[in-house]
């Protein structure tokens, strides 16, 4: 499937993030009333935060929300105490990956996942990869995250800004272990870690582009 992508940098851009969010949020999952009052807890990033959209055959089939770490600190830091991680490192944060109901089961998430991860080396030289995700049935991080190498930085908890949820986690993970990892025998024969990290020297030597919208991979 063709993807293509871009940063979310105008009003219109905004528009299609919001209405992805009334379509998952609101009305797929259930989990939030409305999807524009959350000024108070999501959106209160956003000033530094970059969404980067994904588009097929010109609709915004699906999101993902970067946000670099700065004076403002992270969304986890509410969860979390990353302290010891920041000494030395720089750290991003992803969030709200979502994809339209009807878009669902094409690898689209996983599309815009790599493009944030490209994203985040390019622009933001970032070392570590933070996430807030839904435990599995056992409540510990679901077996795609560990695999790429993300690693549960607390106990699972409940999130109340989502109504019905599983519990959540927080995770990070150690960017320059992972393409050490995938530059192995055994890393070889992981997709994911090849999908994410097999080409990390290439992407990451790219010049930044302002709008972002090179076709996804697969």
């Amino acid at each position: 499937m063709n993807v293509t992508f871009k940063v979310a940098r105008t009003e219109a851009d905004m528009a299609d993030v919001l209405r992805l969010r009334d379509a998952v949020y609101v009305g797929d999952q259930g989990r939030l009333a409305d999807a524009a009052d959350t000024a108070a807890t999501f959106d209160r990033f956003d000033a530094h935060a970059e969404y980067i959209l994904g588009y097929v055959e010109g609709q915004a089939a699906g999101t993902v929300k970067v946000v670099p770490d700065s004076a403002a600190g992270l969304p986890c830091d509410d969860t979390v105490d990353i302290s010891a991680l920041r000494v030395g490192n720089r750290l991003v944060e992803f969030g709200h990956l979502m994809t339209l109901p009807s878009m669902r089961h094409r690898e689209i998430g996983m599309a815009l996942m790599r493009e944030a991860v490209i994203h985040s080396a390019r622009k933001h030289d970032m070392t570590h990869i933070l996430g807030d995700f839904f435990v599995d049935d056992s409540e510990g991080l679901r077996g795609f995250y560990k695999e790429i190498g993300f690693f549960a930085l607390h106990e699972p908890y409940e999130d109340t800004r989502f109504k019905g949820s599983p519990l959540s986690l927080v995770a990070a993970l150690d960017v320059t272990e992972a393409v050490s990892r995938a530059r192995t025998p055994e890393g070889r024969k992981s997709r994911l870690l090849q999908y994410f990290f097999g080409d990390y020297d290439s992407y990451v030597s790219e010049e930044v582009t302002d709008a972002d919208t090179a076709p996804a991979a697969g």
